[in-house]
């Protein structure tokens, strides 16, 4: 089977085994945009490849979070929406609230300089912000984490702080900086929803939860294969928050507030029009015209990445698959 790519957009052709067990051949396409002065999107010089695997933010860590989600997947639902960026402030700053608006809908976080539990007069409290001008937002610095003797772990955020047994194990140790506006951290004995913008892992929840059931009866009846509860959602990366239904379009506006010196972010989506054809060696051809299922922000690069993908059957005999022609439409 052969990819013939004719767009200035960078394609992968990649075998895998669909949830219900057909073999196919999974067509991602990504196109790499730059930010203009003007907020206009303009097609990037250098496109970026297709990730077949996530790529850390601390790889030296013993776990990290992800900065960049891998692109291979058969299907999502609706369309990821992941912001690589930091919460930046003019001048120093206890705290900072940014924001991500997509269409209609606003997501907040709160982001606070370093500061770290105490014994207070009733329990272990958070103390006071220091003060700073950027910070990173990742998932290191929201509420999670594993206990000391690796005994328990927050399931989702398990690279996050402030998790624990016993709210004592906390006391002079960091604590999130990163919160819902809606929900603050005050004390050890809270739990909140961990709060970001970035790519969940697939071992975390939500996410872990949505891959089905590996039990007795999976290992009999369908092991190597993806359980028969299988939720297509599993493969979305994005936090719950940014997730969208129906996919995002062309022209639908973004816009970051609080993650670059100038304030806001603004874009919109450029049109991407690109187009699939699957040939079989029967003579069959199938074209799908797919939809925008990640967006991936970058603000401080001025780097918006869009992929889109299509699954197509792999067929056998003179039914085969034996290639995949990526085409812009019009």
């Amino acid at each position: 089977m052969t990819l013939a790519n004719a767009t200035p957009f960078a394609a992968l052709a990649a075998p895998l085994a669909a949830p219900d067990a057909r073999d196919v051949v999974v067509a991602v396409v990504k196109g790499t945009f730059r930010r203009s002065a003007r907020g206009r999107l303009l097609l990037a010089d250098a496109q970026t490849e297709v990730r077949a695997g996530d790529i850390a933010f601390f790889p030296d860590a013993s776990d990290s979070s992800i900065r960049y989600p891998a692109d291979v997947c058969v299907a999502k639902h609706g369309t990821d929406v992941v912001i690589v960026g930091e919460a930046i402030s003019t001048r120093p700053v206890q705290v900072l609230d940014v924001a991500a608006r997509v269409r209609e809908r606003t997501v907040s976080l709160r982001v606070h300089g370093e500061r770290v539990y105490y014994r207070g007069a009733v329990g272990v409290a958070v103390g006071p912000s220091a003060p700073f001008e950027r910070k990173p937002i990742v998932w290191e610095r929201a509420y999670g984490g594993t206990t000391r003797d690796k005994s328990a772990v927050e399931r989702r955020n398990p690279v996050g702080r402030g998790f624990a047994r016993i709210a004592a194990e906390l006391v002079d140790t960091p604590a999130p900086q990163i919160e819902d506006p809606a929900h603050p951290i005050t004390s050890a004995s809270e739990r909140p929803d961990p709060a970001g913008f970035g790519a969940i892992g697939p071992h975390w929840s939500p996410r872990a939860e949505l891959a089905g059931t590996f039990d007795e009866a999976w290992r009999r009846t369908r092991m190597p294969f993806m359980p028969i509860d299988f939720d297509v959602r599993h493969n979305n990366v994005a936090p719950p928050s940014l997730q969208f239904d129906p996919p995002l379009r062309a022209q639908d506006p973004i816009a970051l507030m609080g993650m670059t010196t100038d304030g806001v972010w603004t874009i919109e989506l450029p049109v991407m029009p690109v187009c699939l054809h699957g040939l079989y060696s029967d003579g069959r051809r199938v074209t799908v015209r797919p939809a925008v299922d990640t967006v991936l922000l970058e603000p401080l690069r001025e780097e918006v990445q869009l992929s889109m993908r299509h699954a197509f059957p792999l067929g056998r005999g003179a039914r085969m698959l034996r290639e995949i022609r990526v085409d812009t439409d019009g």
